[in-house]
């Protein structure tokens, strides 16, 4: 056996409980040929092995995000980041700069902001103050409302007699007229429907680009959680760049519930593919979002007697969504974030599961964000070996949020070491774009519960913390497990797929606070180095 790649004298962690720790890993063919000491590993080396002195730095293999918009994430880099401004004056400047750099009648798109930490309710007036001639149109940080100007809304025909649409809200003024304020996606889709789309040759480039962000930041993995409306683009992009080469990245492909019925037509089934892209789950909606007050609750939120949240996909039709999806081989994926949601689906899930028990399906169940559970559910994830997706980064921007709009209720939100100690698997990603694709500050928040300032201090419901391993592993065999792929994903173990990152320091000495800072010097894909840092 000759090793085509040998990375030695370094500090290697395997996330493999057999051998958790190793000097130096041989690669062959794309996957770990033998992992162990300097000594036994450079045997292995021939006159044409690539040799890469690890000089004493950390190692340990790419990390997963398991929940992330792919495409949008490549998308958004392109358009007017308002993402953590805190200064209402400073997104309306940023708009405004956008505007002076575009012909009248183009649009103005932008992303990521948050009301929450404004002084002002955001309305189409404001908007129409600074781009009286362009269409604009401003997805918030969770992606479910949407900001647009008069423009925008007079293209869409939207007006004081336009009804809201199925389970989605057009906000409106004292006098019945549209705000300028879309939630869910059945009011966005009314705009959106009018905004020019890039080619699929752009697409391919920014998509591409963003594999280069993700190699930057250790990412050898993701779960594309794609969505009816771009779905199939979506699916038709990651082929393109596999054809010609370019896809670097392992892509677990979750399917939206629309398509369920011709994949059960065509035959797909979870895990068709190869080692690069493979089909993943059906994914479906329960509720809304926490910051835009539109997560299905048990009880209103706080200060708002009347508002229990949207309810996007009902009980009876996720049942059947969960029979059709089941009959077809397919387990579903589906977004619940407030504790009613989280509890019906639940409740869909696991009865599902006892009315046919005698065809398992080949990956579990999936539940993303569980960002808010009540204490009497939290055994039923392990119970019925669902899993929870669940993006700690999230607590950096909504842990003020949360207690704001849930109150005492936000003891379980977030909750990773109470789902954990309940035997539930956890599978931690970013939802990128609507939080940093930054795998590092979802690390160290789920290490601190506390933000990029040090708040709070004592940390946010700190009993929720977990250890550096654990979160490493939420990183790596977590979202491995779930797509079914632990025998060749997550670990640097003989026989699985050669992906690991080298960090310049040993990340089990760094101080917490230094985490966010975390940047790998190498990444290592299939065995070939699709990144080094410039000061390598």
């Amino acid at each position: 056996m000759t090793a085509d790649l040998i990375l030695y004298n370094a500090h290697i962690y395997t996330v493999d409980e057999r051998q958790p720790w190793a000097e130096a890993v041989a690669v062959q063919n794309g996957r770990f040929l033998a992992v162990g000491s300097n000594q036994d590993i450079l045997s292995l080396a021939g006159p044409k092995t690539e040799r890469i002195d690890g000089n004493g730095r950390f190692v340990m293999p790419g990390l997963i995000d398991a929940h992330v918009h792919f495409l949008q994430y490549a998308i958004r880099q392109q358009q007017v980041s308002l993402f953590g401004v805190s200064d209402f004056g400073e997104v309306l400047r940023r708009v405004e700069t956008a505007v002076a750099h575009t012909p009248p009648g183009g649009w103005i798109l932008g992303w990521g902001w948050d009301e929450l930490h404004w002084d002002a309710a955001p309305t189409a007036a404001h908007l129409d103050a600074i781009a009286p001639q362009h269409p604009v149109a401003l997805a918030r940080m969770d992606l479910h409302t949407w900001w647009v100007n008069s423009a925008a809304l007079r293209l869409a025909n939207i007006t004081a007699t336009t009804p809201d649409p199925p389970q989605s809200k057009i906000e409106r003024d004292g006098n019945g007229r549209p705000s300028g304020i879309l939630r869910e996606w059945q009011a966005i889709e009314l705009v959106e429907k009018w905004i020019p789309q890039p080619d699929e040759q752009t697409l391919a480039q920014w998509l591409h680009a963003a594999i280069g962000d993700a190699h930057r930041y250790g990412l050898t993995g993701i779960h594309d959680q794609r969505v009816e409306r771009e779905g199939a683009q979506s699916f038709r992009l990651w082929q393109g760049l596999r054809r010609q080469g370019n896809l670097r990245l392992r892509v677990h492909m979750n399917i939206s519930s629309d398509f369920i019925n011709e994949a059960a037509t065509l035959g797909l089934q979870p895990a068709f593919g190869d080692d690069r892209l493979w089909i993943g789950h059906v994914k479906a909606f329960a509720d809304g979002t926490m910051g835009s007050r539109t997560a299905y609750m048990l009880a209103p939120f706080e200060g708002e007697p009347e508002n229990t949240g949207v309810i996007v996909t009902p009980s009876d039709e996720l049942w059947q969504l969960a029979v059709t999806a089941g009959t077809a081989g397919f387990p579903l994926s589906v977004h619940a974030i407030g504790d009613r949601a989280v509890r019906e689906v639940l409740d869909v899930l696991s009865e599902r599961e006892t009315a046919d028990s005698t065809h398992p399906l080949p990956l579990p169940h999936r539940i993303e964000h569980v960002q808010l559970i009540h204490p009497d559910d939290l055994p039923r994830l392990a119970r019925h070996n669902i899993v929870a997706s669940v993006q700690p980064v999230h607590l950096l921007t909504d842990w003020p949020t949360a207690d704001r709009v849930w109150g005492q209720r936000a003891r379980y939100a977030y909750a990773f070491r109470s789902l954990l100690d309940q035997g539930t698997s956890l599978a931690f990603g970013s939802d990128a774009p609507v939080a940093p694709l930054n795998p590092w500050l979802g690390i160290y928040a789920a290490l601190t519960r506390q933000d990029e300032q040090g708040q709070p201090v004592a940390g946010w419901y700190a009993a929720e913390r977990l250890a550096l391993p654990e979160i490493i592993h939420a990183y790596t065999m977590g979202p491995a497990y779930m797509a079914g792929k632990q025998a060749v994903q997550g670990s640097i173990t003989p026989g699985k797929w050669a992906d690991l990152i080298m960090l310049p320091h040993d990340l089990f000495t760094l101080a917490p606070t230094d985490i966010p800072a975390v940047a790998p010097v190498l990444t290592l894909f299939a065995g070939e180095v699709v990144y080094t840092a410039p000061d390598l």
